[in-house]
């Protein structure tokens, strides 16, 4: 990943072991390890096989060969692996990431996977922040509505409007892609929040609440264990009905103020939109968001066992 994706700050050990050791949420994980004659790690492969209804079809794959190792098969025989297991579980669609006209894409195509969608990678520094434009964002009055927060799983008050407002996700662009999609409800809120949790990250959100009891919007923030410098960016949404009065960038500029007031060690966040998610990408931009890196999914239709 450091060869490939330079600039992209590596996963810790802690990091790699809770995803190893923790459950996923919908669904499980499964990694494959290719060493050379000596014993040493070469490649990984790490897949993540959905089940919930509405992505029962789908797998996501992680696959790293060191660079001094490839072109000698071993990233065949890891995907080969990987296929065979969807295969055999009765998943159709195989999605992989790699970096923008890196080796990874040309791996890719060569193997029978489609280019899907192109994602634009953002980081907001908190050095470069224009700091009147963050406070005319963040106290801007919207009449009707107000601001509420919390860390870690949603208050039991709120988890039915919370998981409302997820479902906004489902409209997200994602270009090509069958991704499929997710029903929200209570207990799957609650859940993903305890996945967050389990891994040792620390999970932010923020929502705008209308005074109807319903919520029109929320942001997510996760700060990753060991509190480093660069946080993650998780779902923005916007519920339809509540569109085109400025909810994004209102939550999104107050989460930047809370993150900042209470994690002082990070500096930057890291999001990405796809490249025709132009409503998304107006507003990272106009918070101060910009382009560092461009990443494609490709997609490999499965085929049947």
């Amino acid at each position: 990943m450091a060869h490939d994706l330079p600039g992209v700050p590596p996963p810790g050990v802690e990091q790699i072991h809770a995803q190893l050791t923790r459950p996923a949420l919908d669904g499980h994980r499964l990694a494959w390890l290719a060493a050379g004659p000596d014993g040493v790690p070469v490649g990984v492969a790490c897949l993540r096989v959905f089940a919930s209804a509405g992505r029962d079809h789908l797998a996501e794959l992680d696959l790293h060969v060191d660079p001094a190792h490839r072109r000698l098969g071993t990233g065949s025989r890891l995907l080969s692996a990987a296929v065979a297991h969807c295969r055999a579980k009765g998943r159709r669609s195989l999605i992989a990431a790699a970096a923008a006209d890196g080796p990874g894409e040309a791996f890719s195509e060569r193997r029978g996977f489609r280019r899907a969608m192109t994602l634009d990678h953002l980081l907001l520094r908190f050095e470069e922040l224009d700091e009147a434009g963050l406070r005319r964002a963040a106290d801007a009055p919207h009449p009707g509505y107000r601001l509420t927060g919390w860390t870690g799983t949603v208050p039991d008050g709120l988890a039915d409007a919370f998981a409302a407002a997820k479902n906004a996700m489902n409209d997200m662009p994602v270009g090509d892609l069958d991704y499929g999609s997710v029903a929200w409800d209570a207990d799957r809120v609650h859940a993903m929040a305890k996945v967050v949790a389990d891994r040792g990250d620390a999970l932010l959100t923020l929502a705008a609440v209308h005074d109807d009891g319903t919520m029109a919007g929320y942001t997510e923030i996760v700060v990753p264990r060991g509190a480093p410098p660069r946080v993650q960016q998780y779902d923005t949404a916007v519920v339809p009905g509540h569109r085109g009065h400025g909810i994004g960038l209102w939550v999104k500029a107050a989460m930047v103020r809370r993150l900042r007031a209470e994690h002082p060690g990070a500096v930057e966040i890291e999001t990405d939109n796809a490249d025709d998610n132009v409503h998304m990408l107006a507003v990272n931009r106009a918070l101060g968001f910009r382009s560092y890196r461009r990443t494609r999914e490709f997609q490999l239709d499965v085929p049947a066992a």
